[in-house]
């Protein structure tokens, strides 16, 4: 497995991007050489609005001519630069380490938003790809991601697919930073019972054929507008630095596939009724992995583009895929065992059951503390189902009759 391949896993339903090595990304940075439009803008913010598609209008903010990327200024989005922008609001940012008492293991998304990863599913694929994680005071997670595309056409047509209309999840403010458009997506956290951490700010930019993003997710909350829009002048000063802790790599193309085609239905089996009504009591957003940090691999690739993934918004998601190598869902599978193994967020326990499903339960406290795993693999193909966040420990009958769902899905015949 190339590193390019870890690299967009962590937070697929956020965030996602852990190294296994140096960083907490595994792809590329941007190549440093780009070609530039850059505006100026007055001395004085000024507010305006910005008309987008459908006819909704969000603020547009515009910044003064000494900022951080002011008159094309650029600038390494590391922890130190981090630091400044988020004054106020979180505080003691530094690069993530696998064993950082910092961060937190799962977070909750909004419930309108999918949180699916934004350089993946949306159209044309990048070309480059790199990220960086940080971690930082009240369990706050940062993942700074960087993307190239083969022009400034495909980088625009994935950016609009990345993102719902504005304001339609949270409140959305448009700046104008040095002539680039930053979006960011305020979203707070609706449920004052829910004390965990929560996905509550998404900035994201593009210029030319070059995108960004940037995610935070912790307890302190949304951010205030003056750390707003510093993490936005930072995020322009970033994408034009083009650095990320992850180093530099081509995105590789897709696979020409194993000559097999979609991979089979399998609407005659029962998924969601092996469980028996165990999942979380809690509505949140339906994700397509388990929000768990040391979960590196979520079955992403490579795959051979056969892949169905879903989920539901009580805890639920499911990942079946396909591989184009005879035993690539077996690798895998291992991948995925050994990151659980080691995993030092949460006390993992792995069973495998006697058809060869393997079954992870994990504790993450509070009143809904319950998480289960399960992970199989029939050669070519590879399958998890996870449950997150129930109020019960896991029933004995789920347990083996999710497992036997999951195995007679993998071994349909695909042809």
């Amino acid at each position: 497995m190339s590193d390019l391949d870890q690299l967009d896993r962590a937070f697929e339903s956020l965030t996602r991007d852990l190294a296994h090595t140096h960083g907490p990304g595994a792809a590329a940075a941007m190549a440093t050489a780009r070609a530039r439009r850059r505006t100026k803008v007055g001395a004085v913010a000024l507010a305006t609005a910005l008309v987008v598609g459908g006819g909704l209008t969000v603020p547009r903010l515009l910044f003064p001519a000494d900022g951080l990327a002011a008159r094309g200024g650029e600038a390494r989005f590391d922890a130190v630069h981090l630091e400044d922008a988020t004054s106020g609001w979180t505080s003691g940012w530094e690069d993530w380490q696998q064993y950082s008492p910092k961060g937190g293991g799962s977070f909750s998304p909004p419930e309108c938003s999918s949180m699916a990863d934004p350089f993946a599913d949306t159209g044309p694929a990048p070309t480059f790809g790199g990220s960086s994680l940080f971690v930082g005071d009240e369990l706050s997670n940062g993942r700074f991601a960087l993307a190239r595309y083969a022009d400034a056409a495909s980088a625009a047509t994935a950016q609009t697919k990345a993102y719902p209309a504005p304001d339609t999840c949270g409140t959305t403010t448009t700046y104008d930073v040095d002539g680039v458009e930053v979006r960011h997506d305020s979203m707070p956290n609706q449920d004052p019972a829910d004390t965990g951490s929560w996905l509550g700010d998404i900035w994201s930019a593009r210029i030319g054929a070059e995108r960004a993003e940037f995610q935070v997710y912790g307890r302190a909350g949304v951010a205030d507008p003056a750390s707003a829009e510093r993490v936005a002048q930072l995020l322009v000063a970033g994408l034009r630095d083009g650095w990320t802790q992850s180093g530099m790599d081509e995105v590789p193309r897709v696979p020409p596939g194993n000559g097999k085609g979609p991979l089979p239905e399998w609407t005659g089996i029962d998924l969601e009724g092996a469980l028996a009504g165990w999942r979380s009591p809690t509505k949140r957003a339906a994700t397509t992995s388990p929000n768990l940090l040391c979960l590196d691999d979520h079955l992403n690739g490579p795959t051979s583009a056969t892949s169905a993934a879903g989920g539901s918004p009580h805890g639920l998601s499911y990942r079946i895929a396909g591989y184009d190598e005879p035993d690539g869902g077996t690798a895998n599978v291992e991948v995925v065992l050994d990151e659980l193994r080691a995993c030092t967020s949460t006390e993992v326990t792995i069973e495998t059951l006697p058809n060869g499903v393997h079954v992870a339960t994990y504790d993450t406290g509070g009143p809904e503390p319950e998480n289960a795993i399960w992970l199989a693999a029939n050669g070519d193909r590879a399958g998890m189902v996870a449950v997150e966040r129930a109020d019960r420990p896991l029933p004995e009958s789920a347990r083996q009759d999710v497992a036997d769902a999951l195995h007679e899905i993998l071994h349909l015949r695909w042809e």
